[in-house]
């Protein structure tokens, strides 16, 4: 008895303060301009995460895919961030793939990776937008490397079953490559994703690609990772979306560990773009253990931080990108709920964002005023993303990315 009391009066000593605390902090959120120029970033906005770059060992932008302003202000940051030295590209597209980008771009600039993915423009998202390539090739430029992380993507097979046909021997395996590699054209010709090679490679196809390539290591290993990237596509496709995303989050952190490990000099620094949903601190709204997690403890235990920035426009355009018969990129309209919950939990409305620029709302002063009752009362996504970053950048006039080839 004398315990229960005890812990009684604990738990309201502790609740009682917390809740007082709760009532008395005022909601003092402001959008703070900033601009994007040849100069870097400039403006109040841009101050207030500028000074949080020398702490930095990562710097993690998280996006809403489609725009022109994330890589161009991803850029800008990764140009300011240099002056502590060589900084790494963290990619949205497997290592297989951010090795084929690498190379064409070191070779042919990004105009010869717009003529290389002519015609198979889903092979390298999200570097199939000028913005996003022109981003990666100053981060190589400058001595970095691009890692990429995540799986071989849906586009991918249009350039690895030709790797792997230039890689045959024999009639038999250069025939089966060939209808393989025809089919896969076939199916994005016509925008048929029920016949792509992701969602009907079985595992004995797979069997019968490694059954070619015995004593082929560089073969041997793209094959294992179109399978693990298979397995990711077909338990979506089978509605098993937990399993899905709980796998693509294990690949994605094996393969950052990789690249971590692999880059020269001790603590490595990085500048991430990515979907926002990886990039953010916690368990996110999918129920997953992303990367953003992972690399917190990375910086900490180097004595150094990582620096979350997720940037969602109010309104704007977009370029959306969809397989289809009819082209797979589209200009359409934006208006961000996302960001407008934002808005209305900071006491801000659409007037204080601007058209032409960005704002900056630092999000730990929100948090606090928010407090324990109001931040549980938020949907699974808003919560995330307000535990999860540092800041949130908006506009109410956001550019759609630009295609780099059809």
């Amino acid at each position: 008895m004398m315990i229960r009391t005890l812990m009684a009066a604990l738990a309201a000593a502790i609740a009682a303060p917390a809740a007082a605390q709760e009532t008395e902090t005022p909601n003092a959120a402001t959008a703070a301009p900033m601009s994007v120029t040849a100069a870097g970033l400039e403006g109040p906005g841009a101050a207030l995460i500028l000074e949080r770059l020398p702490d930095a060992q990562f710097i993690l932008v998280g996006e809403d895919h489609g725009f022109a302003g994330s890589p161009q202000i991803t850029r800008a940051l990764a140009d300011a961030a240099r002056g502590g030295g060589v900084i790494h590209h963290v990619v949205e597209i497997g290592p297989i793939s951010a090795d084929w980008v690498s190379g064409v771009l070191k070779r042919d600039g990004v105009d010869g990776l717009a003529a290389a993915l002519e015609g198979k423009p889903l092979a390298a998202p999200f570097l199939n937008m000028r913005e996003d390539a022109d981003l990666a090739a100053s981060i190589l430029e400058n001595g970095g490397d691009l890692w990429g992380v995540d799986q071989e993507f849906i586009g991918s097979p249009l350039l690895h079953l030709q790797t792997l046909l230039d890689r045959a021997r024999g009639d038999t395996a250069k025939a089966r490559l060939a209808e393989l590699l025809a089919n896969e054209t076939e199916a994005f010709a016509t925008g048929n994703q029920d016949a792509m090679f992701m969602f009907i490679a079985t595992p004995e196809v797979f069997a019968e690609l490694e059954s070619f390539f015995t004593r082929d290591k560089t073969a041997l290993a793209l094959i294992e990772a179109l399978r693990e990237s298979a397995d990711v596509y077909q338990a979506f496709a089978r509605g098993e979306n937990y399993i899905s995303n709980v796998d693509r989050v294990a690949l994605i952190r094996r393969q950052f560990l990789d690249a971590y490990g692999s880059a020269r000099g001790r603590a490595p620094r990085a500048i991430f773009k990515m979907g926002a949903n990886h990039l953010g601190l916690g368990t996110t709204f999918l129920n997953t253990f992303d990367i953003g997690s992972l690399v917190e403890g990375v910086a900490a235990a180097n004595g150094r931080s990582a620096l979350r920035i997720v940037i969602y426009p109010l309104a704007g355009e977009k370029t959306q990108i969809m397989p289809s018969a009819d082209g797979v990129f589209k200009t359409v309209e934006h208006s961000g709920e996302e960001a407008s919950e934002f808005l209305e939990l900071a006491g801000l409305t659409a007037k204080d964002i601007p058209q032409d620029g960005w704002a900056v709302i630092a999000l730990e002063p929100l948090r606090r005023s928010l407090g324990q009752k109001k931040i549980n009362s938020l949907s699974p996504e808003a919560k995330f993303m307000l535990l999860g970053y540092d800041f949130l950048v908006t506009t109410r006039g956001a550019k759609a990315a630009t295609p780099l080839a059809n």
